[in-house]
């Protein structure tokens, strides 16, 4: 077999430390056969991955056979495996010591997160606070509830450390984390004349609970569309003016699926009236490298809906 002129040199890619598992999983299983269930690949797979981890190397590390019973280790494979191990084992004291400066950190972070976060079927956020706790007990948890347009502004101004925004714009020196996406339709409550009159020129001409802020790009055509409009900033403020059959308003989906449910809210044209809005993981810049504004990405629990 042809020697590989720097083997391994500079870092480990992922497609090493894959190879590596591979070999790994095959020793331990005793040939390519059983090493099938553990791997969840099929043997001429992981037959290829073994030559090419030994075309990297550019060593035989083991005799293989179509059973188990002929499979063996090369000197060269075993000493590999055995540097494996090794590795293994500073992964492991690794992880320890992670977990050891995690369940140390002090002080206070603060999370700033949309008012209606608790709704939003794509984050479980009484489960992320649980993971936080667990991970770093000794840290003093601040969590706040702000209107969208509010997110940035608290991260910028230093009053809170680390938040999920809408990713309305990438603000100079915010950093962003995009998570997931969410849709917005336009909705009156069931005794509103719009939820049973469909003409468009009828329902731009309604009055809108609406935002003071400028809202993301891809749906500022949209609000353009309503001359006469009322504040509302927060979601909940929003959907009771909704609810009150005196204004139609924007709301996620996942927000008035209930009510639509029940009878007491109706989607206006949604195949017209429809945006979607991203949301992202927002802290600044100078502070993406802290262990608690680290800690709290890494504690996110996200569902998949």
């Amino acid at each position: 077999m042809a020697k590989s002129t720097q083997p391994l040199s500079g870092r480990l890619s992922d497609m090493d430390l894959r190879l590596l598992r591979v070999f790994r999983e095959v020793v331990r299983a005793g040939g390519l056969a059983p090493a099938e269930v553990a791997l969840n690949i099929n043997r001429s797979t992981i037959s290829v991955h073994l030559s090419d981890l030994e075309t990297r190397l550019g060593m035989q590390l083991c005799i293989r056979s179509r059973g188990r019973a002929d499979f063996k280790l090369t000197p060269e494979g075993e000493s590999l495996y055995q540097a494996i191990l090794e590795l293994d084992g500073h992964l492991a004291s690794f992880k320890s010591q992670v977990n050891a400066i995690q369940s140390q950190l002090t002080g206070k972070l603060r999370v700033i997160l949309p008012d209606d976060a608790l709704a939003m079927p794509q984050l479980d956020l009484p489960a992320t606070i649980a993971r936080l706790r667990e991970r770093a007990p000794q840290l003093q948890l601040d969590i706040q509830l702000a209107a969208p347009h509010e997110l940035e502004l608290e991260i910028l101004a230093g009053r809170a450390d680390v938040g999920i925004n809408p990713l309305h714009s990438r603000r100079p020196g915010l950093s962003y984390q995009p998570l997931f996406s969410h849709q917005s339709l336009l909705y009156a409550a069931a005794g509103h004349p719009c939820a049973t009159n469909s003409d468009e020129e009828l329902i731009t001409q309604q009055e809108l609970a609406a935002p003071d802020h400028a809202v993301l790009s891809g749906a500022a055509h949209l609000y353009r569309l309503f001359p006469h409009k009322s504040i509302a900033n927060h979601m909940a403020a929003r959907l009771a003016m909704i609810l009150s059959g005196k204004f139609i308003g924007f709301l996620p989906t996942y927000l008035a699926e209930d009510y639509v449910r029940n009878g007491e809210l109706a989607a206006l044209r949604p195949e017209r009236f429809s945006y979607q809005i991203q949301n992202a993981i927002t802290c600044k810049s100078s502070a993406a490298e802290q262990p608690a504004v680290q800690l709290f990405t890494a504690a996110l629990i996200l569902c998949n809906h």
